[in-house]
Parts: structure tokens; sequence; C-alpha cells
């Protein structure tokens, strides 16, 4: 009985599937990058205050997104900012100002200050599934990023591979 019950658990978890999580967006040049990281989470984790004024801002729960935001980010120069926020079950924007203190806004968007990490991730045209069933995209852009500074950014053509 013990085994038959263990191996139904087994067979089970096999059929379960997690929800994919809705990305962030990265704006660089002319392309709309998906990201899989989300610099605000970062910043939520380190600041209270910021934590409360964006959950006090969202009424809404939705299995594709635990975080119940999508970051709109951008890169001017060789800096991160974050130009948008929207909650996820309508999409309605959320204020800057909403979230953040005015004197951080400058010209309707935050310098992300607080975020360091690199991020590889592809875009442009989905070609296909990998054998780990991720996404492969036409190209790829790895960006290496110091307290909202970006220290590099290398972009590979995958369909030359």
């Amino acid at each position: 009985m013990k085994t038959a019950a263990i191996t139904l658990f087994l067979l089970c978890s096999l059929c379960i599937k997690a929800t994919e999580q809705v990305s962030d967006l990265l704006i660089y040049k002319n392309d709309t990058i998906y990201l899989d990281s989300y610099p605000l989470e970062v910043l939520i984790n380190s600041n209270s205050k910021i934590a409360k004024r964006l959950s006090d801002n969202i009424d809404c729960l939705k299995t594709s997104c635990w975080r119940q935001h999508i970051g709109i980010w951008k890169i001017e120069g060789d800096s991160l900012f974050i130009i948008g926020l929207k909650e996820c079950c309508d999409y309605k924007p959320i204020s800057l100002t909403k979230i953040f203190d005015r004197k951080q806004i400058q010209k309707q968007k935050v310098y992300a200050n607080w975020y360091s990490a690199e991020i590889e991730t592809g875009f442009g045209k989905r070609l296909g599934v990998s054998e780990k069933l991720e996404y492969i995209y036409e190209k790829k852009i790895k960006l290496r990023i110091r307290n909202g500074k970006v220290e590099s950014i290398e972009i590979e053509n995958t369909r030359n591979k």
C-alpha cells in the first residue's frame, strides 16, 4: 500500500506544471526584451517603505505574477532606469510617484542605483524550444550592471550557431 501511494504521488507530481511568470520588460535601443529577473525585487527586499507602498497600490493577485506588478525598464546611455510599472491583472499603470519619493524621480524615471547583477536572456524572434524546455531566440543579450550603471553589453546572434 505504501509503495502504491508513493508511486501515485510521483506520477501525479510529474503532471503538475508551474505557471510561467509574466516577465518584466527592458527597452534597449529599438528592442523590447523580456527579463527573467526582476530588478525591483532587490529594492523591495531591502526597503520596507517601498514594499509597503507597492503592496498598498495593488488589489489583485494572479498566479502568473506573484510579485503583482510588471516593471518596465530602459537603458539610456550607460544607466538602467525604471520608467513604468503596471498591475498584472488588468495592466493598469501604477504611478512612480506612488512608489518612489519625488526627489528620486527625474524626467519620469528612476535611476536603478540599488541594482547590481548579470542578466543574460534571449530576444528577437522565437526560434524554438531547447531540450531544457527553454525558449530559443534569434539573439542573446548579456548585461553586467553595477549600482545601476551598465558596465558591459554583449549581443550574440544565435541563428549562426
